[in-house]
């Protein structure tokens, strides 16, 4: 995904902290705010006691009025309003860095649908979900066989499916009151991932030494999301999703959910799902 987003100041500290100050015209999104003309500004703040050290334009050292732009995972470029665009170079930080600091930094906040639909460049909403995509074709097949009753679960495959459903917190039968605790609970992102990676682990452990045909279902399986052992918050594009959590983190939870559905299946025997 590319990013672009205006910004009235960018400073560090020197050690890789970065503040961040937008100012954006409410204008462009209401047609109430259309006709008074508002601005609102957002900003985040250095640490107390950090020096601030603004960001300027190589070409005429402006330090205000900077457009940030650049893709997930590279450097960011500014363009100054004297047209001139360059990489900033700062200390304590690596180039591709700065603008996934500078991304969370202006998407965070009361207003997050404000300030996504500003500085999202892409016009679709949706977001890819090359896991999901990926596992499919392994669910589908396996989810076929066990319709078809070509594949029913050994108590060995049970055991194994019982106990990785359990690992993951998940049950095949659910009673109100739990469910009710489960819609009460909640999680911060980055307990959600350590829970992802979690049950990726798991699954790829018993991949390991399960055999007959549920262990090489788990071995497709673990294969193509390998990507999820070594996620990382750094590395969760934000993006608007029904969840409210990255983009690559509920991608990996629908492909994890879709591998749990075929276990759920085979063990419960309850196939017509």
């Amino acid at each position: 995904m590319t990013w672009t987003f205006p910004t009235s100041r960018i400073s560090h500290d020197g050690a890789g902290t970065v503040a961040l100050e937008t100012c954006h015209r409410v204008s462009d999104y209401t047609a109430v705010a259309r006709r008074r003309g508002q601005v609102f500004w957002t900003s985040s703040q250095l640490p107390d006691g950090a020096t601030a050290l603004d960001v300027h334009c190589p070409e005429c050292a402006a330090d205000r009025g900077l457009t940030v732009s650049g893709t997930w995972g590279a450097p960011a470029e500014l363009t100054c309003l004297c047209g001139h665009s360059w990489t900033p170079r700062l200390p304590g930080l690596l180039p591709e860095q700065l603008l996934r600091q500078l991304i969370r930094l202006a998407a965070d906040g009361p207003i997050k649908a404000i300030r996504y639909h500003l500085i999202k460049v892409d016009a679709a909403d949706t977001h890819p979900t090359p896991l999901h995509d990926a596992v499919r074709p392994l669910v589908a097949d396996a989810g076929r066989e066990l319709h078809r009753r070509a594949w029913i679960f050994s108590d060995d495959e049970t055991r194994v499916a019982s106990d990785l459903l359990t690992q993951a917190g998940l049950r095949a039968y659910w009673s109100p009151e739990a469910l009710e605790a489960l819609a009460r609970q909640t999680r911060t992102e980055e307990e959600q991932l350590a829970r992802v990676v979690d049950m990726y682990r798991a699954l790829a452990e018993r991949s390991r030494w399960t055999g007959n045909r549920l262990g090489r279902f788990l071995a497709q399986a673990t294969a193509v999301l390998k990507p999820i052992k070594v996620l990382t918050m750094d590395g969760l594009e934000p993006g608007p999703t029904w969840s409210g959590v990255s983009p690559v983190l509920e991608d990996a939870r629908s492909a994890l959910g879709a591998v749990h559905v075929i276990l759920a299946a085979g063990a419960t025997g309850d196939v017509d799902y």
